[in-house]
Protein backbone atom coordinates (compact mmCIF):
# COMPACT_ATOMS: atom_id res chain seq x y z
CA UNK A 1 0.00 0.00 0.00
CA UNK A 2 1.19 3.71 -0.80
CA UNK A 3 -1.69 6.04 0.74
CA UNK A 4 -0.07 5.78 4.01
CA UNK A 5 -1.56 8.11 6.71
CA UNK A 6 0.32 11.05 6.51
CA UNK A 7 1.94 10.54 2.90
CA UNK A 8 0.93 14.02 1.48
CA UNK A 9 2.68 15.77 4.65
CA UNK A 10 -0.64 16.59 6.04
CA UNK A 11 -1.25 15.65 9.62
CA UNK A 12 0.16 12.09 9.26
CA UNK A 13 3.02 10.72 11.47
CA UNK A 14 5.62 13.08 13.22
CA UNK A 15 8.54 11.47 10.66
CA UNK A 16 10.74 12.85 7.64
CA UNK A 17 12.21 11.30 5.56
CA UNK A 18 16.76 11.53 6.08
CA UNK A 19 17.35 14.74 3.02
CA UNK A 20 21.09 14.29 3.80
CA UNK A 21 21.22 10.69 3.04
CA UNK A 22 19.21 10.90 0.36
CA UNK A 23 21.72 13.35 -1.07
CA UNK A 24 24.60 10.50 -0.30
CA UNK A 25 23.20 7.79 -1.82
CA UNK A 26 21.95 9.72 -4.99
CA UNK A 27 25.34 11.19 -5.48
CA UNK A 28 27.23 7.75 -4.65
CA UNK A 29 24.63 5.64 -7.00
CA UNK A 30 24.97 7.95 -9.84
CA UNK A 31 28.57 8.60 -9.90
CA UNK A 32 28.84 4.46 -9.96
CA UNK A 33 26.95 4.59 -12.87
CA UNK A 34 28.84 7.55 -14.73
CA UNK A 35 26.28 10.06 -14.56
CA UNK A 36 26.30 13.97 -12.96
CA UNK A 37 24.01 14.99 -10.23
CA UNK A 38 22.53 18.52 -12.01
CA UNK A 39 20.88 20.02 -8.77
CA UNK A 40 19.55 18.80 -5.16
CA UNK A 41 16.01 20.54 -3.94
CA UNK A 42 15.05 19.86 -0.26
CA UNK A 43 10.95 20.31 0.16
CA UNK A 44 9.60 23.43 0.23
CA UNK A 45 6.24 24.67 1.40
CA UNK A 46 3.97 23.84 -1.29
CA UNK A 47 5.94 20.57 -2.52
CA UNK A 48 6.09 17.56 -0.02
CA UNK A 49 8.97 15.28 -1.96
CA UNK A 50 12.98 16.15 -2.49
CA UNK A 51 13.97 16.30 -6.07
CA UNK A 52 17.14 15.26 -7.32
CA UNK A 53 17.74 16.02 -11.43
CA UNK A 54 20.37 13.75 -12.72
CA UNK A 55 21.79 12.94 -16.04
CA UNK A 56 22.68 9.28 -15.85
CA UNK A 57 23.70 7.14 -19.97
CA UNK A 58 22.52 10.26 -21.53
CA UNK A 59 19.48 10.45 -20.45
CA UNK A 60 17.92 13.70 -17.89
CA UNK A 61 15.74 12.36 -15.40
CA UNK A 62 14.39 13.64 -11.83
CA UNK A 63 14.81 10.94 -8.68
CA UNK A 64 11.88 12.17 -6.46
CA UNK A 65 11.64 11.16 -2.28
CA UNK A 66 8.81 11.62 -0.42
CA UNK A 67 8.85 13.35 2.64
CA UNK A 68 7.51 11.21 5.34
CA UNK A 69 7.61 7.90 3.91
CA UNK A 70 11.38 6.05 2.00
CA UNK A 71 9.08 5.86 -1.28
CA UNK A 72 11.00 7.51 -4.20
CA UNK A 73 10.61 7.46 -7.82
CA UNK A 74 11.66 9.00 -11.17
CA UNK A 75 10.56 11.39 -13.43
CA UNK A 76 11.06 12.51 -16.98
CA UNK A 77 9.50 15.31 -16.37
CA UNK A 78 8.34 17.34 -13.28
CA UNK A 79 6.21 20.61 -13.78
CA UNK A 80 4.22 22.61 -11.17
CA UNK A 81 1.19 20.13 -10.53
CA UNK A 82 2.10 17.86 -12.95
CA UNK A 83 4.65 15.31 -12.84
CA UNK A 84 5.78 12.16 -16.00
CA UNK A 85 6.39 9.19 -14.13
CA UNK A 86 8.92 6.66 -15.69
CA UNK A 87 10.21 3.33 -14.94
CA UNK A 88 14.06 2.94 -15.17
CA UNK A 89 15.36 -0.63 -14.60
CA UNK A 90 18.90 0.31 -13.78
CA UNK A 91 17.86 2.92 -11.18
CA UNK A 92 14.91 0.53 -9.57
CA UNK A 93 18.03 -2.24 -8.91
CA UNK A 94 20.49 0.82 -7.68
CA UNK A 95 18.14 1.96 -5.29
CA UNK A 96 15.66 -0.19 -4.04
CA UNK A 97 18.53 -2.08 -1.10
CA UNK A 98 17.63 1.68 0.15
CA UNK A 99 14.32 2.69 -0.43
CA UNK A 100 10.68 1.49 -1.76
CA UNK A 101 10.68 2.26 -5.90
CA UNK A 102 7.39 3.30 -6.75
CA UNK A 103 6.79 2.30 -10.66
CA UNK A 104 5.17 4.45 -12.60
CA UNK A 105 2.07 1.71 -13.25
CA UNK A 106 1.33 2.17 -8.99
CA UNK A 107 2.06 6.19 -9.50
CA UNK A 108 -0.13 6.75 -12.50
CA UNK A 109 -3.38 4.43 -10.68
CA UNK A 110 -6.80 6.96 -11.25
CA UNK A 111 -8.42 7.76 -7.78
CA UNK A 112 -11.40 6.20 -7.47
CA UNK A 113 -13.77 8.70 -5.36
CA UNK A 114 -17.13 9.09 -3.61
CA UNK A 115 -18.83 11.42 -2.44
CA UNK A 116 -22.44 11.02 -0.66
CA UNK A 117 -23.97 12.96 1.48
CA UNK A 118 -21.16 15.81 1.84
CA UNK A 119 -18.97 13.29 2.46
CA UNK A 120 -15.66 12.08 0.34
CA UNK A 121 -14.22 8.52 0.35
CA UNK A 122 -11.19 7.22 -1.53
CA UNK A 123 -11.87 3.93 -2.39
CA UNK A 124 -8.32 3.27 -3.69
CA UNK A 125 -6.78 1.32 -0.74
CA UNK A 126 -5.53 3.93 1.91
CA UNK A 127 -4.91 4.80 5.50
CA UNK A 128 -5.32 8.82 4.56
CA UNK A 129 -6.68 11.07 7.19
CA UNK A 130 -9.57 13.40 7.14
CA UNK A 131 -6.86 16.46 6.12
CA UNK A 132 -5.61 14.25 3.25
CA UNK A 133 -8.86 13.11 1.45
CA UNK A 134 -10.03 17.17 1.54
CA UNK A 135 -7.34 18.36 -0.11
CA UNK A 136 -7.69 14.97 -2.81
CA UNK A 137 -10.98 17.30 -3.26
CA UNK A 138 -9.43 20.38 -3.20
CA UNK A 139 -6.53 20.52 -5.33
CA UNK A 140 -8.35 17.62 -7.90
CA UNK A 141 -5.78 15.03 -7.64
CA UNK A 142 -6.34 12.85 -10.16
CA UNK A 143 -3.90 9.63 -9.50
CA UNK A 144 -2.00 8.31 -6.73
CA UNK A 145 0.95 10.11 -7.59
CA UNK A 146 -0.68 13.60 -7.25
CA UNK A 147 -1.01 12.47 -3.46
CA UNK A 148 2.51 10.79 -3.05
CA UNK A 149 4.41 13.68 -4.77
CA UNK A 150 2.36 16.47 -4.53
CA UNK A 151 2.15 20.67 -4.73
CA UNK A 152 -0.42 21.25 -2.11
CA UNK A 153 -0.14 24.45 0.33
Amino acid sequence: MILLNGVSGFNGPDQVTDGDYFKKICYSLIHTLNGNVLSFSEPKVARHYYEVKVNVLEENLSILLNNVYPFIAFASSVDYGYIEFVDNELLLNEFSPYYRVLCSNELNEPLVIKESKGKITVENENELNDAEVYNIKYWKSKTVGDIVFNYWD
